[in-house]
């Protein structure tokens, strides 16, 4: 298989139904078919290297009218582009806490987020930010700053849980901001979670522990591996289950008060 390399980037915007998707419009040597993709970024359409002006539109619009019939049949795919609504302050649960979220204004370069309490944040969005849907970045802010909360709490829970059924190295843990997946187990033994994990239920977040830690006994999902979780965890198919239905709706996204 040929070696794909990008040739080209465009970076711009699409609008689908209410919400404004950052774009990003990869050019690739080395790809036969046009796919497109929605990540946490952006909606990505990748395009074969070599087509015309008028087959490069042509594409282009197949994807997003793919995107646009997919924004309103899932939705969603697409919330997290959306951001909170605007507003002086938040409210946000993790668990049984509650914390109030302050929002101000800064000049920095960057987004700040300040603990001023054991359970009050204030968020600095910056004014040199103008991208649309600004307020997109509080979720990712708040995202951020409890995986650094809770890591020591989850990591503790991967090595328990690795003692009391595997018994395998474990190098690493580390909460990610990803929703491309609920997490990875690389063969050195580095353990990756998804940070939304933190909002499920603990069993369920135990339930994807203990999948990751079976990967260190099969790297694959062959009937090995299933059987290896199985033993761990007889009901794991409940977790998957409960994931399938609900893990869409697993996002830091704070509410409003008014």
């Amino acid at each position: 298989m040929a070696r794909r390399r990008k040739t080209q980037e465009l970076r711009t915007t699409v609008r689908l139904g209410q919400l404004t998707v950052p774009l990003r419009i990869i050019t690739e040597r080395g790809r036969r078919a046009t796919i497109a993709s929605v990540r946490q970024r952006a909606l990505y359409i990748r395009l074969p290297y070599g087509l015309d002006e008028a087959a490069r539109k042509q594409r282009i619009a197949e994807m997003i009218a793919w995107a646009e019939q997919a924004a309103r049949e899932k939705p969603d795919a697409f919330a997290h582009f959306a951001g909170p609504p605007e507003a002086a302050r938040y409210m946000f649960w993790l668990g049984e806490e509650e914390f109030g979220i302050e929002v101000g204004k800064c000049a920095a370069t960057h987004h700040k987020l300040e603990v001023r309490g054991e359970r009050e944040l204030y968020l600095a969005l910056s004014t040199r930010d103008t991208r649309p849907n600004v307020t997109r970045v509080i979720p990712k802010l708040l995202a951020r700053h409890f995986a650094v909360r809770e890591l020591p709490r989850v990591a503790q829970r991967v090595h328990a849980l690795n003692e009391l059924h595997f018994q395998r190295p474990v190098r690493q843990v580390k909460l990610s901001d990803t929703y491309s997946r609920w997490g990875s187990c690389s063969h050195n033994g580095n353990i990756n979670l998804a940070t939304r994990l933190l909002l499920a239920p603990e069993p369920v977040l135990d339930a994807v522990i203990v999948h990751e830690l079976a990967h260190l006994v099969h790297a694959d999902h062959s009937p090995r591996f299933w059987a290896e979780v199985a033993r761990a965890l007889p009901e794991y198919k409940l977790y998957d289950a409960w994931l399938k239905e609900h893990g869409g709706k697993l996002r830091f996204t704070p509410t409003p008060v008014t």
